[in-house]
């Protein structure tokens, strides 16, 4: 096992940047997830690493060893994909094993590395099926199979549970995390899903146009966001942004949330704020607390009562909908209440829950 070191990494095709100077060490036995949007990097970088993507600059190390000149085969990583890449004529351990056989490896030792394959992914009773006789979760799992009994320094795995239904996902996600403990290997996980990173990952990177924008655990990228990119990426639903004008009068710096509410600057913002025009205000839906008669009114220091455009009860919870700067705000409510369209309800605001952003450059304040 390893730990894997890119540096300055870049990838153009002609005159487009795919990666641009990516600079990261993944340490042995860390789950990294690689997360953004379509056209991110993300899959491109997971390539790269494996040898299936020809780098434009940069250096891959893997272990001590610089790899850039080697064959994906001789790299010892390995790769699962989205899409199983399973042979059809082929039984489960026969896939499990095609690897080790190509290899030249003796059939006694391919046998007891595909029987604990088979042991660690619960495939005992599966061992004889063809992948037309499968699940989609049991195809993943023959797919990581494939991957395990290789013994690589790390494993890459590209948007693997894309092709799964939401409860399938669910289950695989456990699974994923439960073989990463007992295997204590470097995993390295491309996908656009932020659920998926949040619950997967050790340390999240977020990516946008070939750049990394933030690097943290998952914890630490949701509570302290470092642009408004990463502030509506990460979570869900996205964090609200509303765009404030800043108002400066009678000694004191308040910010206008709406057309007639105004509200008092943060005491610890005040001096980062008050030469501004104007600042981007970011709250997360479960930070704006409905007041009902079944929730405790607090001393929060923002107040103030909207009419509600559109109640959806999830059970546990409601998503209230209304309107801040002609901008939709999505409000959690956690104890909830039948509520009627047009409904005005009353809201509180812990000021230490709020986010704030430079209007020009979108970075935190």
């Amino acid at each position: 096992m390893a730990k894997v070191d890119l540096k300055n990494l870049t990838k153009k095709y002609g005159d487009v940047v795919a990666v641009q100077n990516m600079n990261l060490t993944i340490p042995h036995n860390e789950f990294l997830v690689l997360v953004g949007p379509s056209g991110c990097g993300k899959s491109t970088t997971l390539r790269m690493i494996a040898g299936l993507e020809e780098i434009s600059g940069g250096d891959i190390y893997i272990g001590d060893e610089k790899v850039n000149e080697k064959d994906p085969k001789d790299r010892n990583v390995s790769m699962v994909f989205q899409n199983y890449a399973l042979y059809p004529h082929m039984t489960v351990e026969e896939n499990l094993g095609f690897s080790l056989k190509i290899a030249k490896v003796n059939h006694d030792e391919i046998e007891v590395k595909v029987k604990e394959a088979v042991k660690i992914l619960g495939l005992e009773d599966l061992r004889k099926r063809k992948p037309s006789q499968l699940s989609g979760g049991q195809r993943q799992r023959v797919a990581m199979g494939r991957a395990i009994v290789r013994r690589p320094d790390a494993f890459l795995f590209d948007e693997p549970l894309s092709n799964l239904d939401a409860k399938l996902r669910t289950q695989m996600r456990t699974e994923i995390k439960k073989l990463h403990q007992k295997l204590k290997t470097t995993i390295i996980y491309v996908t656009h899903d932020q659920v998926e990173a949040m619950t997967l990952a050790d340390r999240i990177i977020i990516m946008k146009d070939g750049f990394i924008e933030q690097i943290g655990s998952p914890i630490d990228v949701f509570n302290h966001p470092v642009n408004v990119f990463v502030a509506t990426f990460i979570g869900s639903p996205p964090m609200n942004i509303i765009e404030c004008e800043i108002i400066n009068k009678n000694n004191q710096t308040m910010i206008k949330l709406d057309e007639n509410i105004i509200v008092n600057c943060p005491k610890n913002k005040i001096s980062e704020i008050s030469n501004l025009k104007n600042v981007i205000v970011g709250i997360r839906a479960e930070d704006i607390v409905p007041i009902t008669d079944n929730t405790k009114e607090n001393n929060f220091s923002w107040n103030f009562g909207k009419e509600i455009d559109l109640a959806e009860p999830l059970g546990t919870e409601t998503q209230l909908f209304f309107k801040l700067q002609n901008k939709e705000i999505i409000s959690r409510m956690y104890n909830p209440r039948p509520i009627n369209v047009g409904e005005k309800i009353n809201f509180q605001i812990d000021e230490n829950k709020i986010h704030f952003f430079n209007y020009e450059t979108k970075k935190a304040i």
